[in-house]
């Protein structure tokens, strides 16, 4: 019988995407992600922070868009790359209250597998609201977003 897995590939070894946004790049597992997707435009509600964006229909259900910079409170101006849209797997999304929601991203994410040593914590970068982890790749740097803070203010906003 044909092994299935491969054993010369060590364990640490994380597939991840290396996700575009304003004034940086965000670093995510590529479990995390459900789908990269073109730009569409969110239906707004009134009274929303600036960060929540609206909703969008993904495979037929609405989730939240969520602008990244906005919730870390960078406040940049619209990029000149095209801006596509990575629909998240809520972190607590089992418990059913929100399975997915969505951040809008410039450019295509790009597809890295990294081992524990290729990481190193950049601790002279102050972290802003939503930042779990600034970081310091061998491709330069990069910021591990808090999904779980993300998704619990989601969470308290009524954005259905």
């Amino acid at each position: 019988m044909q092994q299935l897995i491969n054993n010369d590939t060590p364990d640490e070894v994380v597939p991840c995407l290396l996700i575009p946004v304003q004034g940086g790049r965000i670093i995510l597992p590529n479990v995390t992600v459900a789908e990269i997707i073109p730009n569409v435009e969110p239906v707004k509600k009134d009274n929303m922070p600036e960060w929540l964006l609206g909703k969008i229909e993904w495979r037929g259900i609405d989730i939240p868009l969520v602008s990244y910079e906005d919730f870390s409170g960078q406040k940049l101006s619209i990029g000149t790359q095209e801006l596509r849209i990575a629909v998240i797997n809520s972190p607590n999304g089992e418990s059913g209250k929100l399975r997915f929601f969505a951040i809008v991203v410039q450019g295509i994410p790009s597809l890295v597998k990294l081992e524990e040593p290729a990481i190193q914590e950049n601790q002279n970068t102050v972290l802003q609201r939503g930042q779990k982890m600034a970081v310091t790749l061998e491709t330069g740097y990069a910021v591990i977003p808090d999904l779980d803070m993300i998704e619990h203010a989601i969470l308290a906003e009524d954005w259905q």
